[in-house]
């Protein structure tokens, strides 16, 4: 396939960050020694952050930390973080992963790289630079602003097609692709492009197959229960409503239950929030400590290869599985989806084998199902040299755990331990700190009192629960955030009295991932 597309905007991470009350981060002053294929995007950042409204707001949960750690230190440490074997498993379905990456662009979408929206109206600019939770990666700017996403009805969201091979007999093509653009795209996109509302969630198969269950339960919440709906604008409005609250139901009360401490969980959805406090309830800023340390936790559930489908499993003609290679490569953020204009049927996911149905009637989970690794210092062999990297002229720029730990040096994030302290929880001691492969490396830099951020999240998990679920620093981070983003979004459920499901679900009080796949009814279309 023959394609040519600018992936600076398409990128997992930004390179700039706006601190409210701080500025630009890097400053603009070190604009002239960045690489030359950052300055083009730093110049744009730079010019629609001014005014500061205009830009997408971080700031600060905790007092930032000016001492940081040589760069030297950290590159030893984050090298030595990548891991070549498979470490153990969870007890949290391996979706998780994928769905918490799905979140992570939905509050992180951003148009700003985009010099055409200048020209938009200015409020719909800036929510769509603030960290709402409300779908507005799957709905961008609505079916009158961003066309190539909807059907002709202004109501249906679009849904791509498979591109059929004589391979294990699946020459049909079906309707399990993101949508994505033709030959001779009026718009001149090139061939393969996802058409979806942010494009980030094209640069991995897992991603793509989640954003397209998103567009598929659109479309089965608006047929199954607003098709009676005769003006197309109130049936669009209302299927959104009912979309996005359950979405953030999935997101409250199935997703952070099982990823972070329950004491903590417990203590905020009963008292609320004690650090995350909102300066502009319209225009929220997302916690520096969240989107550079805490929230990428997720980067240790990775698995190196997954039991996919019955093609790509252990028991398939396939036998190697689902790798994390041929994930990036069956995209178009970060492959060529194997040289085709659209995914190959044979990979279409079999969500049974990464999701738990077990309260869901009439669906099985697959024997071979995936659990996400334990979370801890230790990644996937194939994070350390990620194919949307791959024109890094630098190895350790390639290294998702190094590029991690230089952004927390980057932001002057505070140590785990000076968190701890602040929240009132008893921060972990050097010995628990060391344990572990990484001793030698932790100490010889002096981390063991002063523990980078990620670093600490990722061994804290590790010390108070074995790696199943994030520890009290970590926890207490997420849990807030997301709690405060979910608060002021569109249509918040925290903001309804008693609020429940109205769709179908195994629990009265909320919904669960489960549920909504359910619902959409195409859990396995390839079968066992």
């Amino acid at each position: 396939m023959n394609k040519k597309r600018n992936l600076s905007t398409h990128r997992h991470g930004r390179t700039y960050y706006y601190v409210v009350g701080e500025g630009m981060y890097p400053a603009q002053s070190d604009l002239q020694s960045a690489p030359d294929e950052a300055k083009e995007t730093l110049e744009v950042a730079y010019d629609l952050a001014s005014p500061e409204h205009e830009a997408f707001r971080f700031c600060r949960m905790f007092p930032k930390q000016p001492q940081q750690p040589v760069k030297c230190s950290l590159e030893e440490l984050g090298d030595a973080m990548d891991n070549t074997e498979e470490s153990s498993n969870s007890d949290i379905p391996a979706g998780f992963t994928y769905l918490g990456q799905f979140i992570d662009h939905d509050i992180t979408f951003d148009r700003q790289s985009n010099l055409d929206d200048k020209s938009q109206d200015p409020d719909l600019l800036k929510n769509s630079r603030s960290p709402f939770v409300d779908l507005d990666s799957v709905y961008g700017m609505g079916p009158d602003r961003s066309p190539r996403l909807y059907e002709d009805d202004k109501i249906h969201m679009r849904i791509g097609s498979t591109t059929g091979l004589n391979v294990s007999g699946l020459t049909q093509s079906m309707p399990n692709d993101l949508p994505r653009a033709g030959e001779n795209d009026p718009d001149g996109i090139p061939l393969g492009e996802a058409l979806i509302g942010d494009p980030r969630n094209d640069e991995n198969l897992a991603v793509a197959q989640t954003h397209l269950a998103f567009l598929k339960f659109h479309n089965a919440v608006a047929d199954k229960e607003f098709a009676h709906e005769a003006n197309t604008i109130e049936r669009f409005e209302k299927t959104r409503k009912v979309v996005t609250q359950h979405y953030q139901s999935v997101l409250l009360h199935d997703f952070l239950p099982r990823i972070t401490d329950s004491t903590v969980y417990d203590d905020v959805m009963a008292n609320g929030r004690k650090f995350y406090k909102h300066d502009d309830p319209q225009n929220p800023c997302m916690p520096v400590e969240f989107s550079v340390a805490a929230y990428r936790f997720g980067h240790s559930m990775i698995r190196n290869r997954y039991e996919w489908n019955r093609i790509f499993s252990s028991t398939g003609s396939e036998a190697t599985g689902g790798t994390l290679l041929l994930l990036f490569q069956f995209s178009a953020v970060s492959g060529d989806l194997g040289g085709l204009p659209t995914l190959p049927t044979n990979w279409i996911i079999d969500w049974t084998r990464f999701y738990d149905f077990s309260d869901v009637a009439g669906i099985n989970n697959n024997v071979l199902s995936n659990k996400t690794h334990l979370i801890s210092p230790s990644l996937a062999l194939g994070l350390s040299d990620l194919p949307e990297f791959k024109n890094e002229d630098e190895p350790h720029k390639r290294s998702l755990a190094i590029r991690n730990l230089l952004r927390g040096r980057l932001l002057n994030l505070p140590s785990g331990q000076d968190i701890a302290q602040a929240i009132g929880v008893t921060p972990l001691t050097p010995n628990e700190v060391k344990m572990g492969e990484h001793a030698d490396i932790l100490e010889s830099n002096n981390f063991l009192e002063q523990t980078p951020l990620w670093y600490y999240i990722l061994k804290e998990a590790q010390v108070q629960h074995g790696g199943q679920r994030l520890g009290q620093v970590g926890s207490r981070i997420v849990i807030e955030t997301f709690h405060g983003l979910v608060e002021v979004s569109r249509h918040s459920i925290l903001q309804e009295e008693n609020w429940s499901p109205n769709l179908p679900a195994t629990k009265e009080s909320h919904y669960t991932m489960a549920d909504l796949l359910a619902y959409v009814g195409d859990v396995n279309p390839l079968g066992n």
